[in-house]
């Protein structure tokens, strides 16, 4: 059977679901193949990869309909800051901002902010640093400052720690949350923040979700680090039953 049609015969056998999970799948297939072995199960599910006729989307996790990754670009404005906050800590630093917000929305707002996350021994000596530069500057900022002070700005800094197990990636010389932790973060930001400036967390979790391959099990994972998961997997659930 060529491979074409045993994908067919997986999207005949799971016609009604989005995704399929690996047990599901192996079980499948030593139904359709029962002189495969339990070794080469695995090599024709491969094989089904490499020839672009199901992608996985997570760790056990299949589905046939592709989505690409998500690979924003580091606007010109989160470069120049990450550049010259670089040398102001001997850890990772991680940059991020809104207009890759407005990318998985397809709508611009106009105001913006860039965030920067570094370890949490480090947040304050970078702080200070970077009280000399043009741009207003907050440190981990609680709903009162945002709302009296950092909401009229048309672009901030805002400072949060790093937080272990954080998912990133590296684009170019600068390294950003994945989409994932970009999600995540947009969460915790959500009502004090990005909701008064007309952002939608669920409609940034359903464009991403739509559009892009979206980690499931990666998200969750930082989503229990950030103690969401509870909140976030009812959001996903929510967008996934409209």
């Amino acid at each position: 059977m060529k491979n074409t049609e045993v994908a067919l015969a997986i999207k005949g056998k799971f016609s009604n679901q989005t995704t399929i999970t690996s047990k599901e799948l192996v079980l499948f297939l030593s139904d359709l193949f029962p002189e495969l072995s339990n070794k080469t199960i695995p090599w024709k599910i491969n094989q089904l990869k490499a020839e672009n006729l199901i992608y996985q989307t997570g760790r056990g996790i299949y589905t046939f309909d592709f989505k690409p990754e998500f690979k924003p670009e580091v606007s010109l404005k989160s470069k120049r800051i990450y550049n010259k906050t670089k040398s102001f800590v001997s850890t990772d630093l991680v940059v991020w901002d809104t207009e890759m917000l407005d990318v998985i929305i397809e709508r611009e707002n106009e105001k913006r902010a860039t965030f920067l996350l570094v370890q949490k021994d480090e947040l304050n000596e970078l702080f200070e640093q970077m009280q000399s530069m043009s741009k207003p500057v907050y440190l981990e900022p609680n709903q009162e400052i945002i709302q009296r002070y950092i909401l009229p700005q048309n672009d901030v800094i805002l400072l949060y720690p790093l937080i272990s197990e954080t998912p990133t990636d590296h684009i170019g010389d600068y390294v950003l949350p994945t989409l994932e932790g970009i999600l995540v973060n947009a969460w915790l930001l959500s009502e004090n923040y990005l909701k008064p400036l007309d952002y939608s967390i669920s409609e940034i979790f359903e464009s991403a979700f739509r559009k892009y391959n979206v980690n499931k099990n990666k998200l969750l994972r930082y989503a229990s680090r950030r103690d969401q998961r509870k909140e976030i997997e009812q959001l996903i659930q929510t967008i996934h039953n409209d």
